[in-house]
């Protein structure tokens, strides 16, 4: 599943930054009054309790923030705090870091934010930005409990901090805590879903000692994204990491059908058909992958195309390739190709020629030495045939096979 957790550690270092959208939460606003956590988080956020200067202190440091001068209003703060050290307060705490947060400061804000939820720790704001600044500063573990907790006691929470609190579970490799969030958040906000959660889900499960545990969950993405490339795209890793290569053929031909394939998305689907055993399908995708506008195919790749073709006995169309990418650039590998194409149709001299101008190429390569020594037993010239198969006794992998044929000759 390496596949699929590189593109989520990848996606995920944009989520924090996205987190403070969903922290609107204004004392008094009120969305239903018999709304408990509503109430809960209004009397926190009152700060009633506070005597009067220290309310004085918090407007004060307000006041500069929404006008954007949080140097200003940190500095509020750290003056009160270093003058009043015993009048500790959420509210006070809170409003410093976020400050802090703002002037890129998360080590202090995490520092302050910790304080924030000790003193309250049903304070649902307070333990979002501790998730976001944990986040920043690479403490996955804490910032999963954290995001947690805020979900817990935000009043109409947005799953995607469910969501964050997962994919921090994931990121600090702890998929078992990650998949517990994903299974809540996708049975309980399913038609909202993104594709991105379900390959957290899948990432999560395939950490596991049970990956399949994904699979209904990733039927639940197909079923509700029919007409998306992404989700079809998920299932086709996730089968191809499970080595169901038959299924992974199917779900990247329908990525296919929903949008244009790329130059490495062919040679793909071309290696899924041929491990599925259907070379002529293999063929004509790395044909596409060879042919892809403003590309130039590696020998690497023509080589792939060519033996596809040949297994799928169209030798023809193999040679054609093979010619016209020994005359654009030879190598050893290219020509041993096509010697093993003319020996399959039995013209044993151009086969010969073929791995002759293999080993000039490329000395060191044993299975040359002895195919041409091999097309020279069957046009009956045995002492070219020596030659070759002598050369060939020399390398390790083809040693025992020379030798025999050498008695042969003898």
């Amino acid at each position: 599943m390496r596949i699929i957790n590189t593109n989520i550690r990848q996606n995920t270092a944009l989520a924090a930054g996205l987190i403070i959208c969903l922290m609107v939460l204004l004392p008094g606003s009120l969305l239903a009054e018999d709304d408990e956590r509503q109430i809960l988080q209004a009397q926190i956020e009152s700060g009633k309790n506070l005597n009067s200067r220290a309310q004085k202190t918090l407007f004060a440091s307000r006041s500069k923030q929404d006008r954007g001068d949080h140097e200003a209003a940190a500095g509020v703060m750290g003056r009160w705090v270093a003058d009043h050290p015993d009048q500790q307060h959420h509210l006070l705490s809170f409003n410093w870091a976020v400050s802090q947060m703002a002037l890129g400061q998360p080590e202090l804000a995490l520092k302050n934010l910790e304080t924030a939820v000790t003193l309250e720790p049903r304070f649902a704001r307070a333990w979002l930005r501790l998730g976001e600044a944990a986040y920043e500063l690479g403490k996955y573990s804490q910032a999963g409990q954290a995001f947690a907790r805020g979900y817990q006691y935000m009043p109409n929470a947005q799953p995607e901090i469910l969501y964050y609190s997962s994919v921090a579970w994931l990121l600090a490799d702890k998929p078992e805590q990650a998949i517990e969030g994903f299974e809540v958040l996708l049975k309980n906000h399913r038609e909202t879903a993104t594709v991105d959660w379900y390959q957290a889900m899948v990432a999560a499960a395939s950490e596991t000692e049970r990956p399949d545990d994904a699979k209904p969950w990733l039927e639940n993405c197909l079923s509700d994204n029919a007409s998306d490339p992404d989700a079809w795209y998920l299932a086709y890793q996730f089968a191809a990491s499970s080595m169901d290569y038959e299924r992974a053929s199917v779900c990247l031909t329908v990525v296919g059908f929903l949008r244009p394939l790329e130059r490495d998305e062919f040679l793909q689907l071309g290696d899924l058909f041929a491990n599925c055993g259907v070379p002529l399908q293999a063929a004509r995708n790395y044909e596409k992958a060879v042919k892809y506008p403003k590309s130039v195919a590696p020998a690497d790749d023509l080589i792939r195309l060519a033996s596809a073709w040949m297994a799928a006995h169209k030798n023809e169309k193999a040679r054609k390739v093979l010619h016209s990418a020994v005359a654009r650039n030879e190598t050893a590998k290219l020509w041993a190709l096509l010697g093993d194409l003319n020996y399959s149709e039995e013209n044993y001299k151009d086969a010969r020629g073929a791995f002759e101008r293999c080993v000039e190429l490329d000395p060191q390569y044993g299975r040359g030495w002895l195919m041409s020594g091999y097309c020279s037993m069957e046009m009956d010239e045995p002492a070219m045939a020596r030659q070759h198969l002598e050369k060939a006794a020399g390398f390790s992998d083809q040693r025992q096979m020379a030798q025999n044929l050498l008695k042969r000759i003898d």
